[in-house]
């Protein structure tokens, strides 16, 4: 049986040491596609620049807030940075006190914790509890002026993490303030569905030899797999959404000559680039925008219940779960998928032809999306939609415990993209009566 994931995981979080007598600067880890569900994983990991996908709905409004921890004054330039992008897209960023129940974008400050963001909507799969983006204050740090303290005293090199901690309790309060302003915004922009520009098909010729693997391991403390998924993952030209291949991109990566074979070198960028402005203007048009090509998404949303109840009559459990569907254009067919695990969260494998998602039992629906639509689903009488699984073929799971997952897929035949994930979500362990014979 498969393991349920139930939220999306962590990223990774760097494990940095000191290279000769710099702080390294840190590389963001931040993993597309790390949600992987089921026998089915979620394709999101072959993209390029944007994930349709994952965007927010234009013109939305998102609820951001901070997780215990960081001082006003990071605080405050993380705000300012991160509103950089509402200039060009359709969208509005609301900071929200600390206390706030409900918010889309959660943001933790603290050293060590490595700069990563979910990529768009997939931070919905994670708790209210949990964050979705990650800044590591200790990057953060005017490097050349605590180097500066830590040699006055007489220290010899090698220097690690551990003296720049050291200054900075004696002298807090020192910040490269360009680094803040690079690393928020393209963290920020991830968390509007931007990838990094590296992946751009045929882009970066690297030469993936093991001294790039050695040193992304001491610099970044990233394994063989970590570093060709990272650095060396190539998107689909879909992704792309015909746009030129941007160095400029705030979303690049910097790129040292000798990784690449032909000697190519990206320097860090601290700006929004032109073609970042025009690729955000395009997933969230502003109003009335005449000139910009929009492209296609779909958005599931305001899922507020997952119910599962027992029907005797008919032998099976009814799943209506209750969100909402809206879709700019025809991209294709959705699939509603409810898979059953044990009580522990493992799916219940199975051959069956009917009852079978991905080698897992479950039952699902398939829907024809129609252009410019909306769809209400299980929160009113128009928008009723249920999921049926007869325990009748299945008597072995009579009272057992069991959880329901509910996931939407969407198959987007014309642009190649199979069963991409939109939406998943759980219940807890329910109990099925026992069979009266």
């Amino acid at each position: 049986m498969k393991k349920i994931i139930l939220s999306v995981s962590v990223l990774i979080v760097s494990g940095l040491a000191a290279n000769a007598q710099l702080f390294p600067r840190a590389k963001c880890t931040t993993l597309v596609g790390e949600a992987m569900f089921g026998e089915r994983p979620d394709t999101v990991k072959s993209r390029g620049m944007a994930d349709n996908y994952h965007t927010w709905e234009a013109g939305s409004e998102l609820l951001v807030k901070f997780m215990p921890g960081g001082s006003k004054a990071v605080r405050d330039k993380v705000i300012l940075n991160a509103k950089e992008w509402e200039k060009f897209a359709n969208i509005r960023l609301k900071f929200v006190p600390d206390n706030a129940g409900f918010t889309h974008l959660r943001i933790k400050l603290g050293a060590g914790m490595g700069h990563n963001s979910a990529v768009g909507t997939e931070a919905s799969f994670r708790q209210q509890t949990e964050q979705t983006i990650n800044f590591d204050t200790l990057a953060f740090a005017d490097g050349d002026y605590y180097l500066a303290r830590v040699k006055k005293k007489g220290i010899q090199p090698p220097y690690t993490f551990d003296h720049l901690r050291k200054e900075m309790k004696e002298d807090p309060n020192h910040w490269n303030i360009p680094e803040i302003r690079r690393v928020v915004m393209h963290e920020f922009g991830h968390a509007l569905g931007l990838l990094h520009e590296q992946s751009y098909p045929e882009a970066v010729n690297w030469k993936k030899t093991d001294s790039i693997y050695q040193y992304y391991y001491e610099t970044q403390g990233w394994e063989k797999d970590q570093v060709d998924f990272n650095v060396f993952e190539v998107g689909s030209r879909f992704y792309t959404n015909g746009t030129k291949y941007d160095p400029k991109s705030i979303m690049h990566y910097s790129i040292n000559a000798w990784e690449t074979t032909n000697g190519y070198a990206v320097k860090n960028n601290f700006e929004l680039s032109a073609g970042d402005k025009v690729l955000i203007a395009a997933l969230y048009p502003k109003p009335n925008t005449s000139g910009v090509k929009v492209v296609p998404k779909v958005n599931i949303s305001n899922f507020t219940k997952l119910d599962v109840s027992y029907d005797p009559v008919r032998g099976g459990l009814v799943i209506k779960p209750a969100f909402d569907l809206k879709t700019n254009s025809k991209l294709g067919e959705v699939y509603f998928v409810a898979r059953i695990a044990n009580a522990e969260g493992y799916y219940f494998k199975t051959a069956s032809k009917y009852y079978n998602w991905g080698g897992a039992l479950a039952t699902y629906l398939k829907i024809n999306l129609t252009p410019n639509s909306k769809v209400i689903y299980n929160k009113d009488t128009k928008g009723r939609m249920e999921l049926f699984f007869p325990l009748n073929m299945y008597p072995e799971l009579y009272g057992q415990k069991i959880r329901v997952a509910f996931a939407v897929y969407l198959d987007d035949v014309a642009n190649n993209q199979m069963d991409k994930l939109m939406y998943f979500s759980a219940t807890n362990p329910l109990s099925i009566p026992s069979k009266s014979f």
